[in-house]
């Protein structure tokens, strides 16, 4: 198995509306999320670019789902994907794991 497992998924990344507080985009202090990748969602929420729309794919994912993908902002995503776990990456399943690679004919995972 690869050492992190999401490096051959990517599902979640290409399913997900990615919501956060517009508050973590880099154009306010202390914010990381690049700008440029975002759209504004409403008042207080931006979205990763590419999952506001009903066929979904961030557009920091990089590669082909279920083969080999990486994150192009991994050390500046937002919070809501730094938090997003892989089922039993903490032990347990993440049924929002599971759904996600069954919409791309993946099997769940059952070791991490």
């Amino acid at each position: 198995m690869a050492a992190n497992i999401c490096q051959n998924c990517g599902a979640c990344c290409a399913i997900y509306k990615v919501l956060f507080l517009s508050e973590e985009t880099d154009d306010h202090v202390n914010g990381v999320v690049p700008v440029q990748d975002t759209v504004t969602f409403d008042d207080v929420r931006s979205a990763m670019r590419g999952t506001e729309g009903f066929c979904k794919r961030c557009v920091a994912l990089d590669g082909n789902i279920g083969h080999h993908v990486h994150c192009k902002i991994y050390a500046n995503r937002p919070s809501v994907c730094q938090t997003f776990r892989a089922s039993w990456e903490a032990g347990g399943s993440n049924p929002n794991c599971d759904r996600a690679r069954a919409s791309f004919g993946l099997q769940p995972i059952t070791d991490y």
